[in-house]
């Protein structure tokens, strides 16, 4: 099991997992065509001579037993060629003293706070692949390239973490706001975004919303996380990424985010020297390649004294490096 970069040749493969997901995961297209450029736009960006973040993004796959079971990207800067917007959260107070009342209330401001920002997205497994650190593998594979590669990323980065969702699989956020002035299902608004935000700018209100003239249903839901998105939610808290306020502008799931610099991997992760061995410590390791980047896992690495990390021989092998190589290794 190990976790590499798209290849071209991934294309049908990625198009057969796409027809797994739900249809609000609208970054990955069921449409061998579109897959394609998604995976072209991945590979264009490995070869790119990146001298300053910008539109890059780069693709992984999960792959166990010769089959893609999962993946994730890295969008390398959002913002920059068009907005990306979020709802900002705050709560103002006001008080009438001479009747002693004072009131307090949320207001959502329709901000682009994230511009320049890397986002972690696009993360899926397949549901009969779910469990045995499947999941923690594919999401942290992404801060380890960031780790390997730092100078193709910016000092911030965040992830949109599906909002909750009724009986119905709907958005009483969608509901109660954005369907008043898209006139649009959610699904449809959604998918739309991923091609096109300027039809955000268009039709979204640029004037703040007062939360407590919202419907309950669709208070209750803001900053809050879709049940299925929690095991991803809290993978990345424990890397360092916190809710600071910011929702997404279609189901007001929470936004997390953090300094780059201060994300546990990027900041833990050290580079040191293969070899053959074996042990009781779990860890992360990467080669620090570009174009053949891969992660693995393993429960039985040696960490020695003397800079060297020991793994199993098939470790050695899914990550293409031998006995005196240097890898980048994280201690879980």
């Amino acid at each position: 099991m190990r976790v590499r970069l798209v290849t071209i040749d991934d294309v049908d493969a990625l198009v057969a997992l796409a027809c797994t997901v739900d249809g609000h995961m609208t970054t990955m297209p069921r449409d061998a065509a579109a897959m394609r450029e998604r995976v072209q736009w991945s590979l264009d960006s490995v070869a790119k001579d990146v001298r300053e973040p910008g539109n890059e993004m780069y693709l992984f796959v999960l792959e166990e037993a010769g089959e893609i079971v999962g993946l994730s990207a890295i969008f390398a800067a959002v913002g920059l060629d068009r907005p990306f917007y979020s709802y900002r959260v705050s709560r103002i107070s006001k008080k009438a003293p001479e009747y002693d009342i004072q009131v307090s209330t949320d207001i959502l401001h329709l901000v682009n706070d994230y511009g320049g920002a890397a986002e972690l997205g696009t993360l899926f497994l397949r549901p009969d692949k779910r469990g045995g650190g499947r999941g923690r593998l594919l999401s942290y594979a992404r801060l380890m390239f960031m780790a390997c590669h730092p100078d193709r990323f910016p000092d911030r980065l965040f992830a949109e973490i599906r909002g909750a969702t009724d009986e119905t699989d709907g958005s009483p956020f969608w509901d109660a706001v954005g369907s008043r002035f898209f006139k649009l299902d959610y699904g449809v608004a959604d998918r739309m975004s991923g091609r096109d935000y300027r039809f955000i700018a268009d039709l979204m209100p640029t004037h703040p919303i007062y939360v407590d003239l919202l419907p309950d249903a669709a208070q209750a839901v803001i900053g809050k996380v879709n049940a299925g998105a929690e095991g991803a939610a809290r993978l990345l808290r424990q890397q360092g990424l916190r809710y600071n306020g910011l929702v997404d502008i279609f189901d007001a799931g929470a936004c997390l985010d953090a300094r780059t610099e201060d994300i546990a991997l990027i900041r833990d992760a050290r580079g040191q020297t293969v070899c053959a061995g074996a042990g009781d410590v779990s860890i992360m390791a990467a080669n620090t390649a570009l174009q053949d980047f891969c992660v693995v896992s393993s429960r039985t690495a040696e960490v020695r004294g003397d800079g060297q990390v020991g793994l199993k021989a098939r470790h050695l092998q899914a990550l293409g490096l031998k006995a005196g190589d240097s890898a980048m290794v994280y201690q879980i």
